[in-house]
């Protein structure tokens, strides 16, 4: 792989602002996903492949697409990405920077750089005329961030491979996902607090959170709690981090409704979110159940708090409803649920990838479980295959995402391994 070539084209992928936003006649997550989508598409048709444009939901990339008769592996990834806050960058999120042996912006590592590496493997592979015994369509969509609706779309269109992986997880291998439900909870309106709102997405801890007061803040209650002051508005700043993982985050909700309860508003249940209402003493051998409330508004009559639970098999969503329904809760089920998925550890494709892991690596890791939730599930056996190798933080859905350029340059090649014995091992 040339990695100016690279740099240059992930910069241009990096610097579209690929957020989920209005919907045009002709860009169904909005303009810069629609930029970002053609740009991919056009430099795949540049190296040679043929191409599908599903009505700018998705696109397809095809190796393999004159041969006919042959199985069929599939690869996803996607351009959209989280939200880039204003808070904590130390560089523009959309201008691709190089710093220190590291590659920083929005995207980087979910998932237009591990999706770009996807492409030039791809391309390796057709410049040196391999010829495949199994057909690769790889798939990009725009808008796993916010709902799955590419994926849907993307159904309708065309039926999946039964096998494949995503370049959207965790290195060596994930053989399982938790399932992903999304609860919103429904609390009357505080006496003394309203417009109150915070958090830019369910799968990411909220990083900010304010409300306005009719009544003076006391200045020493706002320390106490870390709050600030604006003259009008009451602001609560946390810390980033995936949905999947609340622990490495600090959530700006909490401590604002802490602040509430303190001055005098019935805030108990609101509060017992924050503890997980008992949900973390159910755990398998996939991990245990995480519960984190990140989205929080209000209206004349109500507060809302949207929560992202996370479910690893064999245990399924009956077994947080029992538990949450004791604490009579008035609640509702969103409509963007995954089940949790398991794929066989010993199967051919899970031990194919991992062999390519292991042989670059000179390691010798097993299969894992992944608490956070892939593009994968587009196959009936579809793993999270890198790019995280767990060495640092990459700061994904955080402030200052980023990747070590050596370890873009080690994923390539083990995705170039990876895809090599996908179409041509027996």
């Amino acid at each position: 792989m040339q990695l100016n070539e690279f740099l240059s084209d992930l910069k241009t992928l990096i610097s579209y602002q690929s957020v989920n936003a209005n919907k045009t006649p002709t860009a169904p997550f909005g303009k810069e996903n629609f930029n970002a989508l053609s740009f991919f598409l056009n430099k795949a048709e540049e190296f040679g492949f043929e191409t599908v444009n599903y009505d700018n939901y998705a696109g397809e990339i095809i190796f393999g697409a004159n041969e006919s008769n042959l199985e069929e592996i599939g690869v996803i990834g996607h351009l959209d990405v989280v939200p880039a806050s204003s808070i904590g960058w130390d560089s523009d999120p959309f201008t691709l920077t190089e710093k220190d042996g590291f590659l920083f912006g929005r995207g980087v590592s979910d998932d237009k750089g591990p999706s770009l590496l996807i492409l030039y493997a791809l391309k390796e592979l057709k410049d040196n005329k391999i010829l495949p015994k199994r057909k690769i369509r790889f798939f990009v969509g725009c808008n796993e961030e916010d709902g799955w609706a590419d994926l849907d779309y993307l159904k309708t269109k065309t039926t999946l491979p039964e096998y494949g992986f995503s370049p959207d997880g965790n290195f060596p291998l994930s053989y399982a996902e938790k399932g992903v439900y999304q609860l919103q909870f429904k609390f009357p309106a505080l006496k003394n607090f309203y417009e109150i709102k915070g958090g830019s997405a369910v799968n990411a801890v909220c990083d900010y959170a304010s409300a306005k007061s009719v009544i003076t803040p006391d200045n020493a209650l706002l320390k106490e709690f870390s709050l600030g002051f604006n003259g009008e508005v009451i602001e609560s700043f946390g810390k980033a981090a995936h949905g999947s993982m609340p622990h490495l985050g600090k959530n700006a909700i909490k401590s604002l409704v802490q602040y509430f309860g303190i001055c005098g508003e019935n805030t108990l249940k609101m509060e017992k979110l924050f503890d997980g209402l008992g949900l973390y003493a159910l755990k398998n051998e996939q991990g245990e159940v995480t519960f984190s409330p990140n989205v929080i508004t209000s209206d004349n009559k109500n507060v809302y708090i949207t929560c992202d639970c996370r479910i690893p098999a064999p245990l399924c969503f009956d077994d947080v409803k029992k538990i949450i329904d004791g604490f009579g809760y008035e609640y509702k089920l969103l409509p963007h649920t995954l089940p949790p998925v398991l794929v066989e550890k010993d199967g051919w494709l899970v031990q194919t990838l991992l062999n390519a892991y292991n042989t670059i690596t000179g390691e010798n890791k097993q299969p894992v479980s992944l608490c956070g939730s892939t593009f994968a599930r587009a196959f009936k056996k579809g793993c999270a295959f890198g790019i995280e190798f767990g060495r640092y933080q990459t700061n994904i859905h955080d402030a200052n995402e980023r990747i070590k350029i050596s370890e873009v340059l080690e994923a390539y090649e083990i995705y170039l391994l990876a895809l090599k014995k996908l179409v041509l091992d027996n």
